[in-house]
């Protein structure tokens, strides 16, 4: 009876066991996207307590990992990892992974150096102008034709930092990121001077999205998209979202969604 009993207990002991290891989630994001995700940011920035607030509720224990952009992507691709963010949409991309619902909604401005003469208004204003992006960081669709008809020099760098750097040396004239994540870095760089190194552009390029990315090749794939688009709504409605973002970045932070 007792020998019956040890086995029970073995079995319940290794099933629980293997639950657990079934019910974990490896995440992948990069590291140089603060406020959003960074592990230099409070939580690993703010869309990275999201996602990971929506597995947790989801019932799995995350494993998170830092990445360079394009290395996240392949590790996601090659199911090393489960999932990535926070991506945009891309037509190339849309052949390889399946896209959460959004879970930010992004302005895309352009950043030039102060007091520079090139006062963008639309994107023929860029005409003639170099322009640098971030490696990972996908082409605007806006400036694609004017790349390929070589109307805008383009370069590639390794961060967003070494972007900003470029237009402050004048290496580059603009890079198009999103707000936060330009004066996040900015900020880090040049501290109180940084509005006096680069300026915004006060009309935008353009308002994106972004998503939770997982290869169609992911054996569960569809479940785990189907599934966080479900457990982020009713976090949504429950004001966990909202809540997140404005204990990182304040009350008026919280974008439309």
């Amino acid at each position: 009876m007792r020998f019956l009993l040890f086995l029970f207990v073995l079995f319940h002991s290794c099933f629980s066991a293997i639950t657990a290891l079934a019910k974990e989630v490896k995440l992948v994001t990069g590291f140089d996207y603060a406020p959003y995700a960074s592990p230099n940011s409070p939580s690993g920035g703010v869309i990275t307590e999201i996602v990971t607030t929506v597995f947790s509720e989801m019932g799995y224990r995350v494993n998170l990992g830092y990445y360079p952009w394009n290395r996240a992507l392949k590790r996601v691709d090659r199911l090393n990892s489960d999932a990535t963010f926070p991506f945009t949409y891309t037509v190339d991309r849309a052949a390889k992974f399946l896209y959460s619902d959004p879970i930010h909604h992004i302005k895309l401005s352009v950043f030039q150096k102060s007091g520079s003469e090139n006062n963008y208004s639309k994107p023929d204003d860029l005409i003639g102008l170099t322009g640098c992006e971030p490696l990972g960081y996908k082409t605007e669709v806006e400036l694609v034709g004017l790349i390929e008809a070589k109307k805008i020099n383009r370069f590639r760098a390794e961060s967003v930092e070494d972007c900003l750097q470029g237009v402050a040396s004048g290496r580059a004239d603009f890079v198009v990121l999103s707000p936060s994540v330009a004066w996040a870095a900015a900020n880090k760089l040049w501290k109180d001077k940084a509005k006096d190194i680069i300026s915004e552009a006060r009309v935008p390029l353009k308002t994106s999205t972004e998503h939770l990315i997982i290869s169609k090749k992911h054996p569960n794939g569809q479940g785990l998209i189907t599934e966080f688009n479900a457990t982020f709504l009713r976090l949504k409605a429950k004001g966990v979202v909202e809540g997140i973002w404005t204990r990182h970045l304040g009350k008026d932070a919280y974008p439309l969604m």
